[in-house]
Parts: C-alpha cells; structure tokens; sequence
C-alpha cells in the first residue's frame, strides 16, 4: 500500500499529484475528501488512481493525512520537489508555534532601525515600549488607542522580521477596512528611507477581479494590502501565495472579526488555520467592543486552537490617552424637544414593539429581524421621522417604509421641507454657530437620507459627504471620492463633513483640522461610536475637543430609545476599560450620565395622549 506525491505543472502553475498503488477505495476516498475540505474549486482526477490538487489544500490537510496513514498502515513518497514544499511547510510550522520567531529587543537595536530603513529616527517611549513587548511574543496584539502610532510600531516590527536570521521573513499581508488603505500606503512612504529595499517593493492594493488579484499574486510583488470583504472572496488565491513565502500577516481593525460566527471572522479563521505565518498581528483600539468574548476569535487567530481565558496573562500591548497626554473631550449629551408629530409617530412604533416584548420575552431567530427593525425604526424617528415613510439603507441593509396616516404624512413632510427634523435644524445651527468662529465640524448618523438632507442644508458652509455610496478612489482627479472629499474638508474652505460610522468611523485622521463632532444618532456598536470619536481625539493636535450628542426627549414614563442606546454604551464601554484596565475608557462611560436627561420630567404620558387627540382633532 502506496502513494506517491509528486509536483506537476500545469498552465504554468505547480499543483501536487496523488497516485496510489493498492490502496483501498475507502482509504482513498478518505484521502480525497481530507484535501477536499480545504480547496475552493474541486481537484482533477486524471484517472482512478491519481489526482492532482493544489499545493495549499495538501499541505492544510497534512495532519489529517498523517492520521489516515497510522489508521491504514500505507506508505509515501515523494519526488525531489515535493520533499522541499513537505520540508518548507515543517520549517514554518515551528515559526507558526513561536519557536524561534521572538526577538529579544536591546537599547541598540532601536538605534540601528535607521540601517533597516526606518526613517522615522524617534520613536516614543510608548512606542519602544510596546514594540520591545510585542517581538517578545510569537504573535503580538497591539490594542493602542487610535492615533498612538500602531501602524509605525507593525512596520518597524516587519524591518526586524526581515533581518533576522531565523525568521527571514519575505512578505507583508495587511488585512483592513478599504477606508484604511491610503492611511497604510501614506505611513508606509514616511516611515521608510528612500532606498529601504520594503519600500522599493511597495504595497500593492488586492483590488479589482478575480484574474487581477491572480495576476498581482503572481507578480514579482511581495507586499499586499486587502480588505476583509475581498478576502471573503479570494481566500484560496491569497492561501496559495501565503503558502509560497514567509509572510508577516497583519490583521488591522481586529474587532472586526470579534464574532465567530461572521463570515468574514470565518474567512480570516480559516487562513489562520490553514496556514503558516512566520508571525501575526492584530491591531485594534476597541478589542472588546461589546463583551469580555468579543476577544476570543482574535486571541485565536493569533494562536489557533486556543481560546483565550482570564487567567491567561495579558498578550496585548496598549498606550493609552493618559499616557500620550491627551486631553478629555468634552461630550455634551443635549436634549432636543420632539415635534407633535414626531411624538405621536413614535407612539405608534413604540406601542406595539413594547407589546411585541411582552409577548416573546425570549429572542428567537423568528421574532429577531421583526424587533431589530422596529429598533432600527425608533432610533430613525428620533433622529429624523421622515425617514420610516420610505425604504431606507442602513448600513447596507434595506429597510422597508411604512405607510403612515396621510395628515402625518403631510405634517412630517412640511418638517422636512422647513429644514428638517428638530435634531437635523439643532445640528445646522450648531454647526454654523461653529462656523462663524472659524471652527469645522464632523456630523455622525447612520442613515444615508440623513447625510444627504444635512449636507443639502448645510451647502453654504461648502459641506462634504461621505457614506457608503461614496467610492474610496485613488486618482487626484476624480472629484467625488472620499480621498477629495476628505482632502477638501482638510485643506480647503469647506466648514463640514457629514459621514456615517461604516465609511469614516475607521482610517481617517480628522484632528488637524476638526475638534468638533455632533452625532445626530447612535447605534448599540460601541466599536463604531469609539472610532468615531477618535477620528478628532488624537495624538498631533491638544486642542480641546468637543463631542454633541443630540437626544429626543420624550414624555416620563415613556421609553427613551436615545437614552436606552446611551445606557448600552456606557456599560460596553466601561466594560472595556475594567478589561484593558484603561481609566479614560471608564471615565467616558461615565459621561453617558452627566447630561441632562432626555426623559421630559414635565410631560407625563397622560400630556402626550392629549398632545395626540390635540392634533388628531385638526383633521
């Protein structure tokens, strides 16, 4: 009982061949199923007693294989080339378990990063301090708040990887929101000396279809950003090029993946398993946005099998605002007065969804799309009414409109057509009080309606708006894109941005320019909120920052669904401070508190339901 395993070429790309002598059907269809599980596009059975697969799927499937051959007592061979690819594969699987890839820092060798091409000649003591601890470790997690030089502090750890005889690493894989894609490109040209050979490769962007990703794989490139969506899509491509060199992969914006479940977590998870790493990192400023577990799938892409435990010491790196000196920002959670019909359609929403709860006290997979929507929609009536009169994106997803009663209708529509809801007209006046002071702002909301009638109202400050229907772009020629308007919103005369949480809350850096920023509504994602935040609060500028969130107030004894999102958050937040023991972190869950309550302690629900038979009266 027999197989050998040799490298064929075919079409100019090099695949393993499987043949068999005398071996069992049900060994070999053991055989093929194990590759199987790891290949996107089935392999070739050039006849009944071989097959040819790719490289990747063989080498994951190694440990698989390796328990078949014990269970079945056969044999392998293998050619001279496949001997090297099987001796390649075990050198990187000692890297991939930490051994002999941690570096032990000394005082000189942050001088001699200046000979590995680092042009950047001082780094912090926070700086020195988290890359010292990260080379320590197989793996590193940097959880710096944002701003705090994290993607300087991966590059000068990349410089040290390539230069060190026992990791020799060869490539850079950056894995990263697209927003975030100009922000690596512009730190990678400060951070390296002309003449540095890394900055000589380049970084070349995973964009575009299917053949071009293939074809700038296997191009002479050796450094590649992605984002998480087109690895999604292409992870058997990017698996077979990690299979082919020594590559340093570095996940940004690591939250991303805090869900297990997610498709792009699984995407990420499955590479991570698969394959061999001479050294990953992930880098995020909010680790745990919602629960301590929310750090689980990211300790286990770093070291896989392993989940992480409370007694498991602390493997994270993190300077935080306190220790670069920043200051607090000021956040200002400001009531605004519901209109007539504002209220009453809020009521009408409200109501049925309270009596929804009541009715399915447990959420199932049955009831939770109907309550998510019916939270999506109390959430829009109290940012802006008019949008649950139509089909609305949020983040991507479509969410139906209502038909309303006609005089509710016509009332919410005159709203509009006066400068819009109470929350939008508050933000253009703040604005353009600002404004007059020579100051910017930057707007938050999630929905796209919203950054559209802000931006329109607010055209003689020469707004610009960014969502998700905004392309990244990256010629100085085209207008349109978010790269221009950022750019316009920085340099030129123009006094506000308005941007939602999925295109701008993450890889933009705002602080020069912008120390003011009012949310017109906020979701339960303390992740988006903090990024947000921090596009303004970051290290570069100590002006005092102030942040203005906008809360329908709403009767006593009725439930505040600003309020409700305010509480979440706070405890997140504080959550998260008490895990990454950060003290500014729970002194701004605190904030969730100091402002005037959005519950009107001089309306009672009793007021309301005359307020409602007032108007109904007029019809």
């Amino acid at each position: 009982m027999l197989i050998k395993i040799s490298e064929v070429t075919i079409y100019e790309q090099n695949y393993v061949k499987l043949t068999k002598f005398d071996i069992k059907n049900d060994c070999w269809n053991s055989i093929k199923n194990s590759i199987r599980k790891f290949q996107d596009t089935e392999f070739k059975e050039q006849d009944e007693n071989s097959i040819t697969a790719e490289w990747v799927a063989f080498l994951s499937s190694l440990t698989d294989l390796r328990d078949l051959k014990h269970f079945y007592k056969f044999k392998w061979e293998y050619d001279a080339a496949a001997k090297q690819k099987i001796i390649e594969n075990n050198e990187n699987l000692k890297l991939l378990r930490g051994e002999g890839s941690k570096i032990e820092l000394k005082e000189s060798d942050f001088d001699n990063l200046k000979n590995l091409g680092f042009s950047k000649l001082i780094l912090t003591s926070e700086q020195e301090r988290d890359l010292k601890f990260l080379l320590s470790k197989p793996h590193g997690a940097n959880f710096s708040v944002q701003g705090s030089g994290k993607t300087a502090v991966t590059i000068a750890t990349h410089l040290f990887l390539r230069n060190d005889p026992k990791i020799k690493a060869n490539s850079l894989l950056i894995v990263c929101p697209k927003n975030a894609f100009l922000a690596w490109e512009d730190e990678f040209n400060a951070c390296l000396e002309e003449g540095c050979i890394l900055k000589k490769e380049g970084l070349t962007e995973l964009t575009g279809s299917y053949e071009s990703l293939k074809t700038k794989l296997n191009s002479k490139s050796r450094n590649f950003i992605i984002n998480y969506e087109k690895l999604i899509n292409n992870s058997n491509l990017v698996a077979g090029f990690i299979q082919k060199n020594r590559v340093h992969f570095i996940l940004d914006e690591s939250h991303k993946i805090k869900s297990e479940l997610a498709q792009r977590s699984q995407a990420v998870l499955n590479l991570a398993y698969r394959l061999n790493f001479v050294r990953k990192d992930i880098l995020t400023g909010t680790p745990a946005p919602n629960k301590r577990e929310d750090i689980n799938s990211q300790f286990n892409f770093l070291y896989t099998g392993a989940e992480y435990e409370k007694k498991n010491k602390r493997f994270w790196a993190r300077t935080t605002k306190r220790e670069l000196k920043l200051p607090e920002p000021s956040i200002n959670l400001i009531p605004v007065d519901m209109t007539k019909a504002q209220l009453i359609l809020y009521t009408n929403v409200l109501d049925p969804f309270i009596e929804s709860l009541k009715l399915n006290s447990t959420v199932n997979a049955d009831n939770y799309i109907k309550l998510r929507r019916s939270i999506i929609k109390l959430i829009q009536i109290s940012s802006n009414p008019i949008l649950v009169t139509k089909k609305q994106e949020e983040e991507g997803e479509i969410i139906p409109g209502d038909t309303i009663d006609f005089d509710l209708h016509r009332a919410l529509s005159e709203e509009d057509r006066n400068g819009g809801s109470a929350k939008i007209r508050f933000a253009c006046s703040k604005a353009r009080e600002l404004a007059k002071e020579g100051k910017k702002t930057v707007i938050w909301s999630y929905f796209r309606d919203n950054i559209a009638k802000i931006s329109q109202e607010l055209s003689d400050l020469k707004s610009e708006y960014i969502h998700g229907g905004v392309q990244v772009g990256n010629d100085e020629d085209e207008i349109n894109t978010r790269k221009n308007k950022i750019k316009k919103f920085k340099e030129q005369d123009c006094m506000v941005l308005v941007a939602n949480y999925a295109s701008c809350a993450e890889g933009i850096s705002l602080h020069k320019v912008c120390h003011d920023a009012i949310y017109i509504d906020r979701s339960f994602q303390a992740d988006q909120y903090l990024q947000s935040v921090d596009r303004i609060c970051r290290l570069g500028n100590q002006s005092p920052k102030n942040i203005y969130i906008l809360q329908s107030r709403t009767p006593i004894g009725f439930q505040n669904i600003d309020l409700k999102v305010s509480n979440a958050l706070k405890r997140k937040i504080d959550m998260m401070g008490r895990f990454l023991d950060d003290a500014d972190l729970i002194n701004m869950s605190l904030s969730e508190t100091k402002g005037k309550s959005p519950i009107d302690k001089n309306i009672s629900y009793s007021h309301l339901q005359e307020i409602i038979n007032d108007f109904l009266s007029k019809k």
